[in-house]
């Protein structure tokens, strides 16, 4: 029932401030579930059966990229029945989703005043950080992908200056980029300035990386231009920005110029290739630690920011690079199109179309040093946020977007679920969520900032508690409520197993 009233409280709000449009969410919300085929809109065949996808968003594998996959309204819909174990964190998640959703945030012109008195109420979240991903910003006409949904280039420059404003009024303690901050057509924006072809420009139509250095005084494209240009327009948050990379800088920029631009501490491994996995332990504020009642309910939390695209074809060496060539093996192995169709998924089926070259997998060093991060954690007392562009659960987005060893890094968060409050990703514009069933860390995809239309900005303001954690979403965003009581009961598992 809590969770009805939530969502009665948005879908009333978002009524009030703007009236049901095609592209708006709320106009979807009352519609039945339903797919709907992308070439010539008719309706699709229904989801599956409701009670099966209760806790687990099931996806025909083999039918979704041609004909899109259900909205992540309509997947959050059919999830309302997720218990809620709290009272406490249902009245705090009642009052966040209340004020998200009766703010015109993301919208609608806000000034964004919203009162920082710090007070004395201990009910205050934890944690509270900005979520984008997806901007994809690029200096051309608006277009379409591959599968013909809508993409407004220059708008997402703007809305990430909004998001970057509302950040910084809110006072939250850090913002994560889940990356794709460029669209691949700056390598080559001649070709796009004049208009942008229906159905064409997405992955399977971008370069491998390094664009065109002979145009540009040796620049790799547009592409340092118009990540800088977005760069300016968060650089209105003052905080602490932690950035991931996706496909879609790589086919502009090299790794070295990526930890120029974005400050990702790369490693070098010894096999020379760059790899951009690293950690940054977030400290509870004291003037909250002083104001809260319960100590035992203290910790700190720790983002976790893995390399999807470790393995992959995009700006490795074909000489040199052993991932490069791992990853030549992995496409050549599982999709019959490589290479002269390297990122088609025609044919593959189910989870095996997640093998196309705008995908990446983690190699052996990465997922141990992801081993070790965990293992510190648990040791401290900490709590994991992962982030990561590409998905690694196979139901939290569908297969096309998934990271091609998503398995073997799944096995490690289940191993730490002790720890590890939730995954966050992005890459699959449209969302996605599911809460693992064996593990119960929850798995969300966030919707892309690019595919949202002046004046709408998508983007999240979570809020994070000791027992759950709220994600306020501004524009397209699915606001959202999740229970922690996963913590707690794996914890108590890991301690009775350790006797």
């Amino acid at each position: 029932m809590r969770c009805l009233s939530i969502l009665a409280i948005i879908q009333a709000a978002s009524a009030l401030r703007t009236p049901p449009s095609s592209h708006h969410p709320s106009s979807r919300r009352s519609a039945p579930a339903r797919a709907m085929t992308n070439d010539n809109n008719k309706e699709a065949a229904g989801p599956p059966d409701l009670a099966r996808r209760t806790s687990s968003i099931a996806y025909d594998g083999n039918d979704a990229y041609s004909r899109g996959y259900y909205s992540a309204v309509d997947m959050w819909r059919e999830r309302i029945a997720l218990p809620r174990s709290s009272s406490t964190s249902g009245r705090r998640a009642t009052t966040a989703l209340a004020s998200a959703a009766s703010s015109s945030v993301g919208r609608d012109d806000c000034d964004c005043d919203r009162d920082r008195d710090e007070g004395e109420d201990p009910e205050r979240p934890m944690y509270t950080f900005g979520v984008l991903t997806d901007i994809q910003y690029a200096p051309i006409p608006d277009g379409r992908s591959y599968l013909g949904n809508l993409r407004y280039y220059r708008h997402a420059r703007e809305a990430a200056g909004h998001a970057a404003r509302h950040f910084q009024e809110e006072g939250v303690q850090c913002v994560l980029n889940l990356g794709d901050i460029i669209d691949g057509k700056c390598a080559d924006v001649e070709r796009w300035g004049g208009a942008v072809t229906e159905g064409g420009g997405e992955e399977g139509d971008e370069r491998r990386g390094g664009g065109d250095k002979k145009k540009h005084g040796g620049r790799v494209g547009a592409g340092h231009d118009a990540i800088d240009d977005v760069l300016e327009a968060l650089s209105q948050y003052r905080g602490r920005i932690l950035h991931t990379y996706g496909n879609h800088e790589l086919y502009n920029l090299s790794r070295r110029d990526l930890a120029d631009k974005l400050s990702i501490p790369f490693t070098v491994e010894p096999t020379n290739d760059l790899v951009g996995y690293y950690d940054h332990l977030l400290h509870e504020p004291r003037r909250r630690r002083r104001r809260r009642r319960d100590d035992d309910d203290l910790w700190n939390l720790r983002f976790v920011i893995i390399d999807s695209f470790d393995i992959c074809l995009l700006d490795r060496c074909a000489n040199t690079s052993p991932k490069r060539r791992a990853a030549h093996e992995i496409l050549k192995e599982n999709n019959p199109n490589y290479p002269e169709q390297e990122n088609s998924p025609e044919g593959l089926v189910g989870l095996s179309r997640r093998f196309v070259a705008f995908n990446g997998g983690v190699d052996a060093p990465q997922l141990e040093w992801l081993e070790r991060s965990m293992e510190t954690a648990r040791m401290n007392g900490e709590r994991v946020i992962i982030c990561s562009h590409q998905p690694i659960h196979p139901d939290s987005s569908f297969p096309t977007c998934l990271v091609w060893n998503y398995d073997e890094i799944l096995a490690v968060v289940r191993k730490y679920s002790d720890v590890v409050i939730a995954s966050f990703s992005g890459h699959a514009h449209k969302g996605g969520y599911v809460r693992d069933e064996v593990s119960g860390v929850h798995f969300r995809t966030f919707e892309a900032m690019l595919e949202s239309p002046s004046p709408i900005r998508t983007y999240a303001i979570v809020d994070l508690f000791s027992d759950s954690l709220v994600v306020r979403g501004s524009g397209d965003c699915v606001s959202d409520v999740y229970d922690l009581d996963h913590l707690s009961i794996n914890k108590e598992i890991v301690v009775g197993n350790n006797l």
